[in-house]
């Protein structure tokens, strides 16, 4: 009886042993494949990170091209030109020239009349102070007109006029400047016009001159006489 006790105990320990056994096997087995898995994981984030590696090394980002100019707008080279200092001789010529050098240079309006003050002296400086101080200089437009009706000469009020009156008093050099200042503020005349009243007002044997050689144009005529 005692001996069959000893075997029962012993297959129960060995059935025990072996259930122990079957769970530690079954808990390495689950451990192996957590491994496995996070072994692969692993692998996948390494793959992607030597990807970008090598993207990054094989071909860098090119440069953002540069941001292109607004509409527009045109690109000057620098250049250094001398405003000669206005003193109110010579108005229009002024008007002309400085008007020619703010278009070039791109300035705007709103600007103009401060910078044509830099370039003011004498009676025209003090004009411009008076002026300004009044509020009389709203725009760039209408600064032009006061100026050109404070230092102009009063005659240039009707140029049709005076153009029709003008006569060839002296030299052919004398005549043609004088008629090409007051053509200059003539609006609406046409070529053919013009060139008729600056042959005609040559003088009578000049006139037959030019009109014998039909000039075509305006600058023909001009060269003629001499």
């Amino acid at each position: 009886m005692p001996e069959h006790n000893t075997r029962q105990t012993s297959i129960e320990r060995l059935e025990e042993a072996i259930h122990k056994l079957t769970q530690h096997q079954s808990t390495l087995s689950q451990n192996q494949q957590s491994l496995t898995q996070a072994n692969a994981n692993l692998n996948l984030k390494l793959d992607s990170v030597l990807d970008r590696l090598a993207a990054l090394t094989e071909s860098p980002p090119s440069p953002k091209p540069p941001p292109s100019p607004p509409p527009n707008t045109i690109s000057r080279p620098h250049m250094k030109l001398e405003v000669p200092h206005f003193d109110g001789q010579d108005p229009l010529g002024r008007i002309f020239k400085i008007t020619q050098l703010f278009d070039y240079q791109g300035i705007p309006d709103a600007e103009r009349i401060t910078v044509a003050s830099f370039y003011m002296e004498g009676l025209a400086l003090c004009w411009f102070q008076w002026m300004s101080r009044n509020g009389f200089l709203t725009s760039w437009p209408t600064m032009l007109q006061a100026l050109e009706s404070r230092f102009a000469p009063s005659y240039y009020d009707d140029p049709h006029g005076a153009l029709f009156k003008l006569q060839q008093r002296g030299t052919v050099n004398d005549y043609l400047a004088e008629f090409e200042h007051l053509a200059n503020h003539v609006i609406g005349l046409s070529p053919p016009l013009l060139m008729s009243c600056f042959i005609y007002e040559l003088s009578l044997e000049l006139r037959r001159e030019v009109q014998a050689l039909q000039p075509m144009c305006l600058p023909q005529a001009v060269a003629l006489p001499g």
